[in-house]
């Protein structure tokens, strides 16, 4: 019983000292198998819970694995969470890459497995010349852009709307806000907040308009989530005609509330 507590405390200050010394999952490598088939399960994520899965290897060869997240493509790991299984879930703070090293002891994988990712596809630029008349906008995700359109005719199924209402103010409706004279409106709800990580779908924060603006969070009817940014050009001084430019990211796992801009 003292051996292996011995050897738990050992691996414990290992990984502890892995934690906190750089890109560990490439600096540090051992002799051990690598990890294959990291996959980032789409079923099992949720919110802000990535889950990742890897094929399991010998337990006679491993005390247990390491799972390694970063924001791009290159750039330094940071270790996540340990597993002595093949599976586990990382609560994350961005939607970025995951790899996985296994362990024993002091000794680690020869070198990282093919990394998975649970990153945000990037959205085309839509620019709409903006007199006053409201724009609505659908968010397609097949063709990762934005549709433009007029949210009064009732084939248009906009999932929200800029208008300005009778201060003069420019907002933001969710797609269904006003039924009444945007009858085609989908059943949305957005949210002023500008974090990497939209608002859980119970939250206060999603309402149904913002002020016009920065950076806004969209939540579709399908349970897609999509970030977003708006603002527009300084207007012309002859039509008085602005553009509106908005722009932004959405999450293509279903449910995932996940993002980062920096990709």
């Amino acid at each position: 019983m003292r051996r292996l507590t011995v050897l738990a405390t050992a691996t414990a200050a290992f990984i502890l000292a892995l934690s906190g010394c750089g890109d560990s999952a490439t600096e540090i490598t051992g002799t051990l198998p690598v990890v294959t088939g990291i996959t980032v399960d789409t079923l099992a994520s949720k919110g802000d819970t990535i889950a990742v899965t890897w094929t399991e290897l010998d337990s006679t060869l491993v005390d247990g694995y390491m799972l390694w997240v970063r924001k791009g493509i290159d750039g330094p790991w940071t270790l996540a969470t340990t597993s002595t299984t093949n599976a586990t879930a990382h609560i994350a703070h961005y939607a970025g890459y995951y790899t996985v090293t296994a362990y024993k002891g002091d000794n680690t994988s020869a070198d990282t497995g093919l990394t998975a990712n649970c990153k945000t596809e990037a959205l085309t630029e839509s620019r709409v010349a903006f007199t006053g008349k409201p724009a609505g906008y659908i968010l397609d995700m097949e063709g990762d852009s934005l549709i433009a359109g007029d949210p009064a005719d009732e084939n248009f199924m906009q999932d929200f709307v800029v208008a300005v209402n009778s201060q003069m103010e420019r907002l933001i409706y969710s797609g269904n806000a006003h039924p009444e004279i945007w009858p085609g409106g989908a059943n949305t709800r957005i949210s002023d907040s500008a974090w990497i990580v939209a608002p859980a779908p119970e939250s206060s924060r999603w309402v149904d308009s913002i002020t016009y603006g920065g950076s806004f969070s969209l939540a579709l009817e399908n349970n897609y989530y999509s970030l977003l940014e708006g603002f527009h050009t300084i207007p012309d001084t002859l039509t008085l005609r602005d553009t509106l430019v908005i722009d932004g990211e959405y999450q293509p796992v279903r449910g995932v509330r996940v993002f980062n801009p920096d990709l």
